[in-house]
């Protein structure tokens, strides 16, 4: 099946749902705000630079994958409804939502490093994102509701400061988007110790914001992520 089969397929969906809605009296329809702020985060990441010693600097290749997941319960009223790719909900009821996020990537990196303390190190490449949710109204019955992949791009800056070999702080900004359907950007702030040259632990703090548009926006519903909690990145540096 071509792409544009594809396309026209997943076109016709939100805008069947979306007839059943006005047909059965449920003309409002919600969006999914899923708001976590107990949202752990996990990554791997590897930098690869072409000089040798403690600290490289220059220019790079970056690589990594990321993952989160988020937890939230939504409420309908009466004449609200949601509509997703894999079911749809009309009120009263109450839903119970749960995402997975994940994404790998390859990126240009450059490394700038200002004396002995500061370094700057941006970077901009190619990311493979999924987004998997899973929803359970009252009947108790769980739906696989959204399980979707899109390639676009990544980008962001890195600002750290280390204090010597070994302890680093950091802060690490980030923003994904694909063509026509996932955006978002991602917040960290880090404690980086490395017990090992090329060997570091990231610990932090991380605030992700993605949304998940439907491909004909208004014909179903937009899914919002608000994920905040703690995170971990193992990351290697040759």
């Amino acid at each position: 099946m071509s792409w544009q089969a594809s396309f026209q397929g997943r076109a016709r969906l939100p805008l069947g749902m979306a007839l059943v809605a006005v047909v059965a009296g449920c003309g409002s329809v919600q969006n999914v705000p899923i708001r976590d702020r107990e949202s752990a985060a996990g990554s791997v990441r590897a930098t690869f630079h072409g000089t040798s010693g403690t600290r490289p600097s220059g220019p790079g290749v970056e690589v990594g994958y990321e993952h989160y997941t988020a937890k939230d319960t939504q409420v309908l009223g009466v004449g609200e409804s949601v509509l997703l790719d894999g079911g749809s909900f009309f009120g009263l009821d109450t839903l119970r939502h749960k995402a997975k996020m994940q994404y790998g990537y390859i990126a240009y990196n450059h490394r700038l490093r200002f004396g002995d303390h500061f370094e700057l190190e941006p970077f901009i490449g190619a990311a493979r994102v999924q987004l998997k949710l899973r929803t359970t109204p009252n009947s108790g019955v769980t739906t696989t509701t959204l399980n979707d992949s899109d390639t676009g791009f990544i980008g962001g800056v890195t600002p750290r400061w280390r204090f010597n070999d070994r302890v680093a702080v950091e802060a690490r900004l980030s923003y994904l988007h694909t063509s026509a359907w996932a955006s978002g950007s991602t917040y960290e702030a880090a404690l980086v110790l490395s017990p090992l040259p090329q060997v570091a632990l990231r610990l932090g703090y991380s605030d992700r914001r993605h949304d998940i548009e439907p491909l004909v926006p208004g014909a179903a519903s937009e899914v919002n992520i608000r994920a905040r909690g703690p995170m971990a990145t193992l990351q290697f540096g040759f």
